[in-house]
């Protein structure tokens, strides 16, 4: 729980995190609120039902510090499910990446990174995430314009 403690007052004065709690009027201190645990997932994290599961497999490393932009990711879907004004589609819904609440996410995860590492880690993990997916051609285009578009 300290680890999850210091991910949250690190965030809520990060300039990323204070603009996305602009964006849905409300306060950074919100995030000492937000439902945030540790499980066995197939993912790095996942919000459901206003409750951010981050997978096990992020403390191996002994750095928490470097995943904090899977909060960042998380935060906007818990943002989008309890403030937002239209129910999510499920990251199992469909194309992942093309899943619009997914962009946003990732849209809020990539500007993190560009504002704590730089535009090359940002773009590097685009990368990487296309990758993953399988993504090409004009498709991975498009994806790579959206999901780069805070940045």
């Amino acid at each position: 729980m300290k680890l999850i403690q210091r991910a949250k007052d690190f965030l809520k004065k990060n300039d990323v995190i204070k603009e996305m709690c602009k964006t849905y009027d409300i306060t950074p201190d919100f995030i000492d609120l937000v439902p945030m645990k540790f499980g066995d997932l197939d993912v790095s994290a996942r919000t459901a039902k206003g409750v951010i599961t981050l997978n096990y497999k992020l403390l191996c490393d002994g750095d928490f510090f470097n995943d904090y932009h899977y909060l960042a990711h998380e935060l906007e879907h818990f943002c989008q499910q309890c403030f937002g004004d239209v129910a999510t589609q499920g990251a199992n819904e469909g194309d992942y990446l093309a899943n619009p609440f997914e962009q946003e996410g990732f849209q809020r995860q990539i500007e993190y990174l560009d504002h704590m590492y730089g535009e090359n880690k940002a773009e590097d993990y685009v990368e990487h995430l296309l990758d993953h997916h399988d993504k090409d051609g004009k498709e991975r285009e498009k994806l790579e314009k959206v999901l780069t578009e805070k940045i």
